[in-house]
């Protein structure tokens, strides 16, 4: 059986470390806490510090260095002979306990993970077994611990999250708990004879999606997430008064984003498709009609990395001689942890061990030693960055995120929970999106490549592809715009698993539509049907003309979109020009008033004579030059005023290739699609003789 009480205790304990320290501000004292509970529960009279270690993280399911506890231990005035520990006084310790302690929140965390539980049977329409229980109570701890190397159930862990979001008591519980996990991995690989200050030199080297979250490529989340990082590595510099935290990429790296820029390119010339689980490229081409504003794009992001002193890493030479015996990769390490990984992890490797030699192969323990770190967001990396080949346990991992790296900067520095400004990766909600929406867009990538293999084999025809794209992309997400009430559909996607059936189902549907709405075309035009015809079901007719009125209403939403994107960019042209046009008068007018302060002072210095009207002759035709433009002017205000607006407003047009007469055309083309629609809805009802065929056929 699954003892769910046991499961929690970690997830409990958690939640009762935050809440301690942030009575406590003092890590040891809330250490000592836990001690206190460890003697008394286990009446524990002589120890050694192995002895009570082994035991403190047991009864927690804790993972706390010895040093650590050691200090802590010196907390309760424990008398110390010849390497041993003498509780002299238990009376006292068992008045000290902690109520919080005791309570330990077992029975909150208890209805959380039965909440879950009944919500994972809800969406899988299935009974879980206790084996399947234990697996999603040790998920739910990886996943509040943002632990990459266990995955099951993660998107309905997430699901159950974000459904849940509005319950205040639910979120409160959560963030307790992952507030205790940040209190505890700080424990865990920061020196703490030293908070509250960075004094090491860091480099850190970020990965593509790292420096494109930057941009906010990836959706304002990530961007977000990018930015509390930020905030504390120029923290850190500044009360240093230098820079000790550096951030770097890599020459592979910039060579990725040219590539990148460069595919970009050819995806807004039409050369290549843009492939629907690609965000940040999606964002890129967003509104890019040429070449052009690709590369201005590109341009404004290595310009955006410059500003914020992010770095190419140059001059390295980690392929020298001198480096090999720091190298990682051999062929039985990428064998073996792809084996584990279920991936084929080459591509990956060299980042990591680049890592791996500028540490020249050091096992650190303590995140401020460990001078270099790869920051990234690819999940894989992660996986491999944490592989037991790879990073001995106790380590300090040679790749980490950015959940991560936040996490220990805010706890380095001391920040504490009281300000309620807290970093956005600390909320619960937060991750869940992030990870939801990880999940959905690697599985859409997964289908797009079934789909293409399904092309080439010839399984499916072009048509379908283009339909099956859409379809695609209108399920890709931003950790941002996943909503509650979107979870079910959501989940329902995923677990489908496959394309195949999805496509194939939709090719049936497309050609079944086709033969029947001949069939309907030919109710509209002549009542005297067939026998035949006749006989057919109402259900079945009813079903087929419903198909039909789904792919016209597909048709008329495609067509909806283009219109009000386009609607959009006349919006803003409008408003451009508009302000432009203000601009133009306020100019005028200020020309007007200088004019006249011009010729006033002209007048009164000189006098009446040349000097002064050709002055005044000048100064009138200067202004005039101006409103025209340089163009004949002719004297009707209202016509002039009028055609200075057009003038504004085809600039604008112009720049953003607006075209009205596409807005027309689809426009038509939305109302007639419309039209078709409630043209077949109402024919049902409309065909008197067809009906009472169809309901004699019926009985």
């Amino acid at each position: 059986m699954c003892d769910i009480k046991e499961e929690t205790k970690f997830l409990a304990a958690l939640s009762v470390f935050r809440e301690l320290y942030n009575d406590r501000r003092d890590v040891y004292d809330v250490i000592a806490k836990f001690l206190t509970e460890t003697l008394v529960l286990h009446s524990k009279r002589f120890f050694t510090l192995s002895e009570i270690s082994d035991l403190l993280n047991e009864t927690f399911d804790f993972k706390i260095p010895e040093v650590v506890i050691g200090t802590a231990l010196n907390r309760l005035n424990l008398r110390r002979e010849h390497g041993l520990y003498y509780v002299d006084d238990m009376a006292r310790l068992r008045k000290s306990r902690s109520e919080k302690l005791q309570e330990l929140n077992l029975s909150t965390s208890e209805v959380l993970i039965n909440d879950l539980f009944r919500f994972i049977q809800e969406e899988k329409q299935t009974k879980l077994s206790d084996h399947e229980k234990e697996k999603i109570v040790r998920s739910l701890c990886s996943f509040v611990l943002n632990d990459n190397n266990i995955s099951d159930y993660y998107e309905y862990i997430s699901g159950y999250i974000i459904k849940n979001k509005e319950r205040s008591d639910f979120t409160s519980s959560l963030n307790k708990i992952r507030e205790g996990v940040i209190l505890y991995s700080g424990i865990n690989y920061s020196d703490l004879s030293e908070i509250g200050s960075w004094k090491t030199e860091l480099t850190i080297f970020l990965d593509t999606e790292i420096l494109f979250n930057s941009a906010g490529f990836n959706g304002s989340l990530y961007q977000t997430y990018f930015n509390d990082f930020y905030k504390y590595v120029n923290e850190i510099n500044s009360k240093s008064k230098r820079v000790i935290i550096r951030l770097k990429y890599f020459n592979d790296v910039r060579r990725e984003i040219e590539q990148f820029f460069r595919t970009a390119e050819r995806i807004v010339e039409g050369i290549e498709v843009l492939l629907p689980n690609k965000v940040a490229m999606s964002s890129v081409t967003d509104h890019c009609k040429t070449r052009s504003d690709v590369i201005d794009k590109k341009t404004d992001f290595f310009v955006s990395l410059k500003n914020k002193n992010i770095d190419e890493c140059e001059g390295k030479q980690y392929y020298a001689p001198e480096n090999h015996k720091y190298n990682i990769i051999d062929t039985s390490v990428i064998d073996s942890i792809s084996a584990d990984l279920k991936a084929e992890v080459t591509e990956k490797l060299p980042f990591i061990n680049f890592v791996n030699i500028d540490r020249h192969g050091e096992e650190i323990t303590n995140f401020e030693d460990s001078r270099f770190i790869l920051l990234t967001g690819d999940n894989l990396t992660l996986k491999i960055a944490n592989h037991p080949k790879i990073k001995p346990n106790g380590c300090v991992p040679l790749a980490v995120n950015l959940n991560w790296i936040i996490n220990r900067f805010w706890f380095k520095l001391n920040k504490g929970f009281g300000d309620g400004k807290l970093p956005e990766s600390f909320r619960i909600i937060s991750s869940a999106q992030i990870a939801l929406s990880s999940i959905i867009n690697r599985s859409i990538g997964k289908q797009f490549l079934e789909l293409q293999d399904k092309y080439k084999q010839g399984e499916v025809t072009e048509e379908i592809v283009k339909y099956t794209v859409l379809e695609l992309r209108s399920q890709v997400s931003k950790p941002e715009d996943i909503q509650s009430d979107e979870i079910s559909q959501i989940l329902g996607n995923l677990s489908d698993g496959s394309l195949d059936e999805f496509a194939l189902t939709l090719e049936h549907e497309r050609k079944n539509s086709l033969d029947k709405s001949n069939e309907i075309k030919d109710l509209k035009d002549d009542l005297d049907y067939t026998r035949e015809i006749a006989k057919k079901s109402r259900r079945e007719l009813k079903e087929t003309l419903d198909k039909l009125i789904h792919i016209k209403e597909r048709d008329k939403e495609l067509c909806k979109v283009e219109i009000n994107k386009l609607l959009e960019q006349k919006s803003q042209a409008d408003k451009m020009a508009e302000d432009d046009f203000v601009r133009f008068k306020l100019i005028g007018i200020v020309m007007i008033i200088i004019l006249l302060i011009v010729n006033t002072v002209i007048f009164v210095k000189v006098g009446e004579n040349l000097v002064s009207y050709i002055t005044s002759l000048v100064s009138i035709i200067a202004f005039l030059f101006y409103v025209s433009s340089g163009k004949p002017l002719k004297l009707d205000p209202v016509k002039f005023i009028d055609k200075r607006k057009a003038q504004f407003l085809e600039a604008r047009y112009k720049q953003f290739y607006i075209d009205m007469a596409v807005v027309e055309v689809k426009q038509k083309e939305y109302d007639s699609l419309e039209s078709e629609i409630q043209e077949l809805m109402t024919h049902w009802t409309k065909k008197d003789e067809f009906s009472s065929l169809v309901n004699n056929s019926n009985e």
